[in-house]
């Protein structure tokens, strides 16, 4: 514990330093700080997953699973279809459940209908409470444990036919879980493209090299083993139950898997600005949330390091991007030359790395899409900074489907 305060702590403090000598301000070294220290872990985990290889499947076990499909006064019909989906994929291997939470009456009977139709187990809380977390406790503590694996899928994320074949190949002793790539179904808006190409980097460089060791849960697409969850009393209760759930299977010295092979399972991206808030300001506080959590925790040095990095990238888009902006008259008048060279280079040396990523050296379209999409992520960021700090409470937003329209989140509510 001792040790992670003191490199959460290094980070804040080391700016201090250049700022008192060389008589630069010190949020400016701050922001140069977390830009150094994030480009240092994302080159790590890129070096980290280049060399790693995935086994074509020859044998897949036998396995009975349950899968818990949560919703949240979703679409009907679109709830009917990651059940189809399921179904296909599972084969008889297992069952489904589907954890309702609605709140709307007409929803639940219509759900409870073709759950009844499709042969699927309907489960209803009388009390909600902790949301999406406690919804997957209430099943786990009374159906799931009785299963050797529990596999989560989101209301709109739908598994390939193949998914559990590929997945469950990849359990050996020692692994706690096994998650999938997502690959976005539509990408007709300008936002679901811009969404898409923000993801890339961290599917395709960060949790590939985080294979092995410390990849972490999606929170859908995922297949745990039903004995981790146990150890660790269930998914711990937070806004972002995956990503704290999956430092406690850590701390047990259990290993995750990463295949990073596309066509396991699809869903649909968020369409609108808006929806891409909701999502975002919800990964953001829930990262901000399980801070304490980390810096109390017994991982290895680099789980840590690769956690800790998490939370960081949600700080840097966030409050300091507006600080950034901010500040932006005096990186164009040169006022501060040190700081605009140390800034460029490194991010030049992001568009390097990402090109690379992308396979695609000199292309910057998908590379301004993915600033883009920061950009507006940086809203919801700096938002859900500031309600944790405040310890505001956030409610559970489902991300809006389908273009629907709802209100841009106010983490302070």
């Amino acid at each position: 514990m001792i040790i992670n305060i003191l490199i959460f702590a290094s980070v804040f403090v080391l700016p201090i330093f250049p700022s008192l000598f060389i008589g630069l301000w010190y949020p400016l070294w701050l922001i140069v700080t977390i830009d150094a220290f994030l480009w240092f872990v994302f080159a790590w985990q890129w070096l980290r997953g280049r060399g790693k290889r995935y086994p074509l499947v020859l044998k897949v076990p036998s396995f009975k699973v349950a899968v818990f499909i949560p919703v949240y006064n979703e679409d009907p019909e679109l709830v009917k279809g990651t059940i189809r989906s399921v179904k296909a994929a599972l084969r008889g291997r297992g069952d489904i459940y589907l954890l309702d939470d609605s709140t709307d009456k007409s929803i639940r009977d219509r759900l409870r209908g073709i759950c009844s139709e499709l042969g699927v187990i309907y489960v209803h809380r009388g009390i909600r409470r902790e949301f999406k977390a406690g919804a997957l406790n209430y099943c786990l503590w009374k159906f799931g444990y009785k299963y050797e694996y529990v596999a989560v899928f989101d209301a709109d994320q739908r598994p390939a036919e193949n998914f559990f074949d590929v997945v469950m190949s990849f359990f050996s002793k020692g692994v706690g879980f096994v998650q999938a790539p997502q690959l976005y179904s539509e990408l007709k808006s300008p936002m679901a493209k811009a969404s898409w190409y923000q993801q890339l980097p961290f599917l395709k460089a960060i949790m590939r090299g985080r294979s092995g060791s410390s990849a972490f849960s999606l929170g859908s697409g995922t297949v745990f083993k039903t004995s981790a969850l146990l150890k660790i009393g269930g998914f711990v209760e937070v806004l972002t139950e995956d990503l704290a759930t999956s430092i406690k299977i850590h701390e047990l010295g259990l290993k995750s898997i990463y295949i990073d092979a596309e066509l396991l399972w699809y869903g649909e991206p968020p369409a609108t600005a808006a929806a891409y808030i909701t999502q975002q300001t919800r990964w953001a506080f829930g990262s901000f949330q399980t801070l304490p959590m980390l810096l109390k925790s017994k991982l290895p040095l680099p789980h840590y390091i690769d956690y800790l990095a998490g939370i960081l990238y949600w700080l840097r888009i966030g409050i300091l991007r507006f600080l950034e902006i901010a500040l932006s008259p005096l990186f164009a008048s040169l006022v501060f030359p040190e700081f605009f060279i140390l800034y460029y280079i490194i991010l030049f040396s992001y568009f390097i790395f990402y090109n690379i990523i992308m396979k695609k050296i000199g292309e910057t379209y998908s590379f301004i899409l993915h600033k883009g999409a920061e950009y507006v992520a940086s809203i919801a960021a700096a938002s859900a900074f500031l309600a944790w700090c405040l310890k505001r409470k956030m409610p559970f937003k489902v991300t809006p489907k389908r273009g629907t329209k709802r209100c841009v989140p106010c983490a302070f509510l």
